[in-house]
């Protein structure tokens, strides 16, 4: 019997790292930082393992690498919506369910934190700045319209701070967070939207005085 044989796939070097951060990706969102193993992703690609590792030097690299890439993939989608719709549509309930997305489903949240317990120390890069940008934009045609003065930025760059910090933990301690506290809803978003509709409540009261 002929033995099987796994087809190599001849790839340039940018294409290689980006076919291997998507596969890793596929795994994290179905198994979290665990389940990206190097012999996994190489079996799924027709590579050996030491060509995985001449891409990224070794499985924390990679694993490194994988939220860069996860992060930049989350700035293009947000980038795309900003230039889709209208501006004065953006609202806080909306940017919770973007950062839910990035921290929870895509597993980022978790592959953070389990980087941070490896050692490794976040730049801070201004993932979010997008985000901000976005609401601050919001905000200030709105008070253009109801003949307010301008918002300062520093308000919009709190306001996604506090609303990135709520995400994140969410996505890393889900319905046991609601629990806790004696919160009886369901797996999901709502302590995130409740959080974006008491921002907004804030914003408005402090637009009018």
């Amino acid at each position: 019997m002929a033995t099987r044989t796994t087809k190599r796939v001849r790839r340039s070097v940018e294409a290689s790292k980006q076919v291997i951060l998507e596969t890793a990706e596929r795994y994290l969102i179905s198994d979290g930082p665990n389940g990206v193993k190097v012999q996994r992703i190489a079996h799924d690609l027709g590579l050996t393992d030491a060509a995985v590792h001449y891409h990224f030097g070794n499985r924390q690299k990679l694993l490194e690498a994988l939220l860069r890439f996860s992060g930049r993939r989350f700035v293009d989608e947000l980038t795309s919506a900003i230039e889709r719709d209208d501006p004065q549509s953006f609202t806080l309930e909306a940017a919770a369910m973007l950062l839910s997305d990035l921290y929870d489903r895509k597993g980022t949240a978790r592959l953070a934190m389990w980087l941070s317990l490896e050692g490794w120390s976040p730049e801070g890069a201004g993932m979010l700045e997008p985000l901000v940008d976005w609401l601050h934009k919001a905000r200030t045609l709105q008070a253009k319209t109801q003949g307010l003065p301008p918002p300062q930025k520093t308000d919009a760059r709190r306001e996604i701070a506090v609303l990135s910090a709520v995400t994140f933990s969410q996505a890393l301690a889900g319905d046991a967070l609601r629990r806790s506290v004696g919160l009886g809803e369901k797996a999901g978003d709502g302590l995130a939207v409740w959080t974006a509709k008491l921002l907004e409540h804030e914003n408005r009261i402090s637009s009018q005085t």
